[in-house]
Formats: C-alpha cells, sequence, structure tokens
C-alpha cells in the first residue's frame, strides 16, 4: 500500500499544470508582476514627517531634488550602511545549518570514520556563513545637506536598498558636487 500511495504522489508530481506548462514555455511571456525584474527594481525611501515613504530623488548638474526640495549648493553628504539584522541573521543560521548538516552527511558517507571531524566542522561553518551573510544589511542611509536657491537650508534624507543603485548615488554625489563622502564646503 506505501509503495502504491508513494508512486501515485510521485506522478502527480511530474503531471504539469495548466499554469506551469505555460509559464515554463520557450517564448511565452511573464504575466505575474513579482516575477518581472521591474517590478523588483525599487526606488528610495525618503524620510518624510518622521516616516520613511517611497520617493523619487534626482541627483543631476542642478543639484538634488526630493521631498524636502531642491537643494542646489550640496554642503555635505554621508552615508550610513544599514544595521546588522538579527531575524535575518537566525533565519540564515538555520538554513546554512541544515545545508551544513546535508554536507556533513554526505562527508560521512565519502570519508568514513573521518566523518567525526568533518561533519561538525561542515555544519558549524554552515551555520555560520548562514548567519554571516542572513544578517548582512542591505543599502545605505544617505543625508544630504545643502541650500536652496533661496538660501534656506534644507536636509534630505533618504535609503536605497540595493549595492548598485547605492554606488550609482554616490556616483553621481561625487561628480555633481565636487565633494567627497563626508567632506564640507
Amino acid at each position: 500500500m506505501k509503495k502504491l500511495f508513494a508512486s501515485l504522489m510521485m506522478a502527480t508530481l511530474l503531471v504539469p499544470t495548466g499554469a506551469l506548462a505555460s509559464s515554463i514555455r520557450p517564448g511565452s511571456r511573464v504575466t505575474h508582476d513579482s516575477l518581472n525584474s521591474s517590478a523588483r527594481t525599487r526606488g528610495p525611501k525618503c524620510l518624510v514627517e518622521e516616516k520613511w515613504t517611497p520617493c523619487e530623488i534626482t541627483i543631476d548638474e542642478t543639484g538634488v531634488k526630493g521631498p524636502a526640495g531642491h537643494i542646489t549648493n550640496v554642503v555635505q553628504w554621508k552615508t550610513v550602511e544599514k544595521d546588522f539584522n538579527y531575524g535575518g541573521a537566525a533565519v540564515g543560521g538555520a538554513a546554512g545549518a541544515s545545508a551544513g548538516f546535508a554536507a556533513g552527511l554526505g562527508s560521512c558517507m565519502v570519508l568514513g570514520p573521518f566523518c567525526l571531524i568533518t561533519a561538525p566542522t561542515l555544519m558549524g561553518a554552515g551555520m555560520g556563513g548562514g548567519a554571516t551573510l542572513g544578517g548582512k544589511g542591505t543599502g545605505k542611509f544617505f543625508t544630504v545637506v545643502g541650500d536652496d536657491a533661496q538660501g534656506n537650508r534644507l536636509i534630505q534624507e533618504f535609503h536605497y536598498s540595493s549595492g548598485r543603485t547605492v554606488k550609482k548615488a554616490q556616483r553621481e554625489l561625487l561628480l555633481t558636487t565636487k565633494l567627497a563622502e563626508g567632506e564640507t564646503r
């Protein structure tokens, strides 16, 4: 009975459904927004009235435009990395420990008695590596201080979540303001 039930379960897993078959067909369109690459790229979030809200930041030769206004004369800009994420570290550690456990058992099959040394090492390394990668904060917080056209002091704070957009914003700020990070005018 067990063998029959297991073979029926495997057979039902192998039968493609209509949604799955249409999604893997060559040349088919991706219709769900979460699977489109443009839906995954998020813009910056700005600090507006003590809340982080999605916003539009423009860094060009005229200055920095955002919800706080148009900073035409940048006095200083700096970045701060996102804090270590302890929840992500816990999840990453658990996933890494699972992968380390599987690798440790695999080493037992290959190395035999040396398994007493290699299995705990691989499990610990998986847990440590998973916790490090899972807890790593992504993105940076930017603070741009400067004056608008009327001479009013403005502070614009925003956050980019991906490494690529962080590097692009840093490069644009360096080229347009002629100031290195943390340098004042």
